[in-house]
């Protein structure tokens, strides 16, 4: 498919009317349907407010494959699925929960059979953390709420960040879900990523302006639940991006002390290159070199004991 008048990418300022339907949300702004088919998007804008637009969105939406013409980019596809998600939701706006998970077109729940689901919201849980997009995105388009929580009082990007679905979170955030969403205990999707560590999750989650030093309810950060599991590349990341490498829980544990005790050498190496200090100590009086030497981790011993920062004076 080709809309032959595509302009030439540039830094052409945003359409007003489009952060308007989008909430503001600069990081949903369909770019790249913008600058390959800007008639599309017009037409889109155009219908906005009619009874057509629907029937619109299931033109380019419907599946090419095995005809003459090609289908659209992978991220132009996924900006019109964005958008017609915002239809949806300002469309069902008014209705109850209980009417989105009740009046939904036959068509729609045998496609979901299909697939090995029923439309229901566990199965849109179970969806998203088996990381079936096909599946989710009907789910979406039949209404349901992208931050919808489950029983465990977690968002779609949270399980998705949990499991370490990279695409999935991208198709997410792309319809509106929150990146700073808390569960019960104040626990974010970035923290999810983090406790597995999912390195390009976590990246993901940054670049879309999730807060690297946001604390649970117990004073957890992103940081502590990487260091503390051992996983070296989503903490460098962490580190190379600003975390704060002193923060303490509410009981008293720093990063430091998590990997010193774990016996992660890499994990604390990096912590001390970044400025991690050595002398805090837990309520019982316990320091990251006592915790090492407790749990006999002797190189951890021997670096803490050694260690001299590097005078960059």
């Amino acid at each position: 498919m080709s809309d032959g008048n595509a302009p030439e990418r540039n830094a052409t300022p945003m359409s007003e009317r489009i952060l308007q339907l989008l909430n503001g949300d600069e990081t949903r702004y369909p770019r790249a349907l913008e600058q390959q088919f800007p008639r599309v998007l017009g037409r889109i804008l155009e219908l906005w407010d009619t009874p057509d637009l629907e029937a619109y969105f299931s033109e380019l939406m419907v599946d090419t494959r095995g005809e003459t013409r090609q289908g659209f980019p992978p991220a132009v596809a996924s900006e019109i699925f964005a958008l017609h998600n915002v239809y949806t939701s300002r469309q069902l706006h008014t209705d109850t929960e209980a009417n989105v998970w009740s009046d939904v077109p036959e068509m729609k729940r045998f496609e979901l059979e299909q697939l090995g689901y029923t439309f229901t919201p566990g199965s849109f849980a179970t969806a998203v953390e088996n990381g079936s997009e096909a599946a989710v995105k009907v789910f979406l388009s039949c209404g349901a709420d992208v931050n919808a929580r489950d029983e465990r009082d977690w968002t779609p990007l949270m399980i998705s960040s949990f499991n370490g679905h990279q695409e999935m979170a991208v198709l997410l955030i792309r319809c509106g879900a929150k990146i700073q969403a808390e569960d019960r205990n104040g626990y974010t999707p970035l923290h999810w990523a983090a406790f597995n560590g999912y390195a390009e999750v976590v990246n993901l989650l940054l670049e879309k302006g999730a807060q690297i030093n946001a604390r649970s309810q117990f004073g957890w950060t992103a940081l502590m639940q990487s260091a503390t599991r051992g996983h070296i590349q989503v903490v460098s990341k962490l580190l190379a991006c600003g975390a704060s490498v002193n923060d303490t829980t509410q009981d008293g544990w720093t990063a430091l002390h998590k990997a010193a005790a774990n016996g992660h050498v890499e994990i604390v190496l990096m912590l001390l290159e970044k400025g991690a200090d050595r002398s805090i100590t837990y309520p019982d009086g316990s320091t990251a070199l006592s915790l090492a030497e407790k749990n006999k981790h002797e190189k951890i011993v021997r670096i803490l004991s050694s260690y001299r920062p590097i005078d960059i004076n």
